[in-house]
């Protein structure tokens, strides 16, 4: 697994992160939770490990934290509501956002390649098919995988 050392910021930059941690996953999940939370579906995540790999550096008093479905909570900024992390209550994991990463040189958004998508999750909620040749699963890895109309793989 890779490791992530990354900084980050909400759009206002009132709040800004650092990432140091070892990445879990890179998928473009599409569940209601998260696609009703951001507004877009589906919701590119990056999930880290340990719990503690984010690190608010400055503006820790701008962050709320907001109770989602069932366990799940969200991080996000008081001032101009962009979301900073998410993470299920009591799981060694959390959920970032890469387009919040300072990566930008001025015109050029591009991810590097170990942070872009590798997979859908929750694609049993899609609100359309994509696609792409990513690895699709109905909820979760690793069981579940169906094709891109959301048929369960043989």
């Amino acid at each position: 697994m890779a490791e992530v050392d990354q900084t980050g910021s909400c759009l206002c930059e009132a709040v800004k992160f650092h990432i140091k941690g070892t990445k879990v996953m890179s998928g473009l999940c599409h569940c209601k939770a998260c696609c009703r939370k951001i507004g877009m579906t589906p919701v590119h995540l990056l999930v880290v490990k340990p719990n503690d790999a984010v690190t608010i550096t400055e503006g820790k008093e701008k962050v709320k934290i907001v109770d989602g479905y069932g366990k799940m909570k969200h991080h996000i900024c008081r001032e101009c509501g962009s979301p900073i992390m998410q993470y299920p209550e009591g799981r060694p994991i959390a959920a970032t956002y890469p387009t919040s990463y300072h990566i930008a040189d001025g015109k050029n958004c591009t991810l590097p390649k170990e942070y872009l998508p590798e997979i859908h999750l929750n694609y049993e909620n899609r609100q359309y098919d994509s696609t792409d040749n990513l690895p699709k699963f109905l909820v979760f890895p690793p069981g579940g995988k169906c094709d891109n109309q959301g048929n369960p793989a043989e």
